[in-house]
């Protein structure tokens, strides 16, 4: 038996249009769209500033469990959210939550990486790279990376050394676990957990998806 014990779900950020990502609903969407893209970063981070714009309800929530007795015309989910649920148990917790907050007639949107060699096999920092900071100093990132083709998680191993211009050195270690789903995987997971897909595509271009895209992207509703 292959025993996971990784767990890396963020506190999910919490909205006419809700945020799987950064778990929010947004009354005026337009507005805060540009906001987010003109600020970037996380939106709980910045519900000070969010607030000062437009009026927003903020709930901090675990996205399998919760309850908002509300219901949404668009519920997205962006970036490699979708792959922080490592077991199929987390995968329906979550659909499930998607599906109680969706209407009839709404939409689900959300992004994952596209399990293709690249993806998969090829690691982003082999050598390491090398960043000035803004103290005068340079921070060195090198990346390792194991697939584990049972599990489909890729576990991510980033090493972080801050040289600060004295000579003072400070070393950081970063893990991450992100779950690999496959096509026609997916396919069966939002059918059986009671959804259709309207739309697919690889890329935010809205070009098909092909063996070598960098993205999964789908645009599906509820199944009658």
């Amino acid at each position: 038996m292959v025993m996971n014990h990784d767990d890396n779900l963020e506190d999910f950020r919490d909205p006419q249009i809700y945020d799987l990502q950064d778990e929010g609903y947004y009354d005026d969407y337009p507005l805060t769209e540009q906001w987010a893209r003109s600020l970037g970063g996380p939106l709980l981070d910045l519900a000070k500033a969010a607030q000062q714009a437009i009026s927003i309800d903020w709930v901090v929530a675990d996205a399998r469990t919760f309850h908002l007795q509300k219901q949404f015309p668009f519920i997205y989910m962006l970036e490699n959210v979708f792959q922080f649920f490592l077991t199929r148990e987390d995968q329906e917790a979550m659909l499930a939550r998607v599906r109680e907050h969706l209407l009839p007639e709404g939409c689900f949107l959300f992004e994952t990486r596209n399990p293709s060699p690249r993806n998969l096999l090829e690691v982003r920092h082999p050598q390491g790279d090398t960043y000035a900071t803004p103290e005068g100093g340079h921070l060195v990132v090198t990346e390792q990376q194991h697939y584990d083709p049972m599990t489909q998680i890729q576990h991510y191993t980033r090493h972080l050394t801050f040289l600060q211009p004295g000579g003072q050195q400070r070393e950081k270690t970063l893990r991450v676990a992100l779950r690999y789903v496959f096509p026609q995987e997916i396919e069966a997971l939002l059918f059986y957990n009671g959804f259709q897909i309207r739309s697919c595509y690889g890329n935010w271009q809205q070009e098909p998806l092909t063996a070598t895209s960098p993205a999964m992207i789908y645009v599906c509703q509820r199944r009658a």
